[in-house]
């Protein structure tokens, strides 16, 4: 007995050991003073408008979230007119899984889960309550396709790309590609608009104009959640106002989306 519980013992301090060296420090990811931020309210966002590309600072020092942050707007002779970003550092102790696993692969399976976008809510301004956001949400065949499929929650999600559909509450029905990377550490998903979405009979932003990048960095007992947006829309005064709330309310949908899906 006492041979069995030497060799869990030292089977736990290896697994533990190894789970460190396979995972970042939140601490060395960011700045000291974003880092003093995080611990104090868990957040951090910064959104910029008519600023054209500008300086990212809250981007994590990991590999997938500074290549890709870097070429996320990809039109060199365009600068976006909306730039947002966010960074949340969560306890996984506050998290949950079916699986009762916490972990970069289970958050791989998360944001493959398109379906559960479906019925998620967001704060509209228009209406000052909380309202549904996407009436419906499912992946489809293709960009051009809106033919329904299955989730694919299968394996690793590094080269994946899925194609969505998803009806807003505020846009429409926009089909979207998803991107997938991942590695042992991180995993992140890049939504690209592959159809305008239309604010009533405007379009309010044209085909690939709309690039969302979700990145999630396993940082030992807490996973670091940044969200970067880049969106370009007409110069249009009643629009403004509208689009800069709309963004900014659906990217803090997406990140409640993430966490609510561990329960």
């Amino acid at each position: 007995m006492r041979i069995i519980r030497k060799a869990f013992v030292s089977l736990f301090f290896t697994f533990t050991l190894v789970s460190a060296l396979y995972s970042y420090e939140a601490d060395k990811i960011v700045s000291k003073s974003i880092y003093e931020q995080l611990e104090s309210s868990g957040k951090i966002m910064k959104s910029y408008y008519k600023q054209g590309d500008v300086d990212l600072s809250l981007v994590p020092s990991t590999l997938l979230a500074q290549n890709l942050s870097k070429n996320l707007w990809p039109k060199k002779n365009e600068e976006p007119a909306f730039v947002r970003e966010s960074l949340y550092l969560v306890p996984k102790s506050s998290l949950k899984s079916a699986t009762g696993e916490v972990s970069i692969e289970e958050a791989s399976r998360v944001i493959r889960r398109i379906s559960t976008m479906q019925g998620i809510e967001y704060y509209s301004h228009n209406e000052e309550r909380y309202t549904t956001l996407y009436d419906n949400a499912y992946c489809i065949k293709g960009a051009d396709d809106r033919t329904r499929v299955a989730d694919d929650v299968t394996g690793s999600a590094d080269g994946k790309i899925l194609y969505a559909l998803l009806d807003d509450n505020s846009f429409g029905k926009t089909n979207y590609k998803m991107e997938y990377h991942q590695n042992e550490d991180e995993v992140c998903m890049h939504f690209i608009n592959v159809t305008p979405l239309k604010f009533g009979p405007v379009k309010a932003v044209a085909k690939d104009n709309l690039h969302i990048l979700l990145d999630i960095s396993d940082c030992g007992n807490y996973f670091a959640v940044y969200i970067l947006a880049k969106t370009k829309f007409p110069a249009f005064s009643f629009l403004e106002k509208t689009m800069n709330e709309s963004f900014n309310a659906r990217l803090d949908a997406i990140y409640d989306w993430f966490c609510k899906q561990f329960k």
